[in-house]
């Protein structure tokens, strides 16, 4: 399996993150929060109280790769390495440059027994990111071994969709930790598992690429009245 080494003295800063104060911000206007839950669910969920799901979402005013890259800076370590599936032969390795010094080892969609390989073999893998064009592109077979094989070893699953997808948490079971999201070309947003969120505070390795403080920011916009959770 090929090994990437991405290590670059540049890759704590990012394009634009002179603007990273006014980053997270939290679903308000209807078009958006309709695109981003129909992408997540076919359940019919209010906006408002999307939280109760024991999800969270926050939005970004950046192209997707940024959001992607404030996951991955607030949830891998500097030993922790990523398992990259992609339909593309060359997966885009531009936004984990981003997220800052990551062993990156990339497999091909269909590659399943490449998948149960790379997790078996690498102990220092800590997270699957699935890059993926359109929810199409996912099997049920690769899906069923993804839920089982990051369950049993107790890696977190972050999906990254480069293109408009539906009901992608229902396929997945609620198996996704992060979801990575465009609403258009500057526009985008992540999906947190709320119980994987609280352990990411004080964990990113870039105080640009900050997925905890930019989801505390976006609590400021939240009704105060929070009516119990789940999850």
């Amino acid at each position: 399996m090929q090994t990437t080494a991405i290590n670059r003295p540049n890759a704590m800063m990012y394009p634009g993150n002179n603007d990273f104060l006014e980053a997270g911000k939290v679903l308000m206007e209807e078009e958006m929060d309709s695109q981003v839950l129909q992408m997540w669910s076919k359940t019919s969920i209010r906006s408002d109280r999307f939280y109760q799901t024991g999800f969270e979402t926050i939005v970004f005013d950046h192209e997707s790769a940024y959001a992607l890259a404030t996951v991955l800076a607030s949830v891998l370590s500097w030993e922790q390495e990523i398992l990259w599936m992609s339909q593309k032969s060359h997966p885009n390795t531009s936004s984990p440059d981003a997220a800052g010094e990551v062993r990156l080892h990339p497999l091909a969609l269909d590659n399943l027994q490449g998948l149960e390989q790379g997790i078996e073999q690498n102990r220092l893998v800590h997270a699957v990111v699935l890059q993926i064009e359109s929810s199409e592109a996912l099997s049920d077979q690769l899906i069923d071994q993804l839920l089982f094989l990051t369950a049993r070893h107790k890696l977190t699953l972050i999906v990254h969709c480069e293109g408009p997808t539906q009901a992608l948490n229902d396929r997945f079971h609620g198996g996704i930790d992060y979801m990575v999201g465009s609403l258009s070309p500057q526009r985008s947003f992540v999906v947190a598992r709320r119980s994987k969120l609280v352990q990411t505070e004080g964990n990113s390795r870039s105080f640009n690429l900050d997925l905890y403080a930019s989801w505390q920011r976006s609590m400021a916009r939240r009704n105060a009245i929070i009516e119990p959770m789940c999850g």
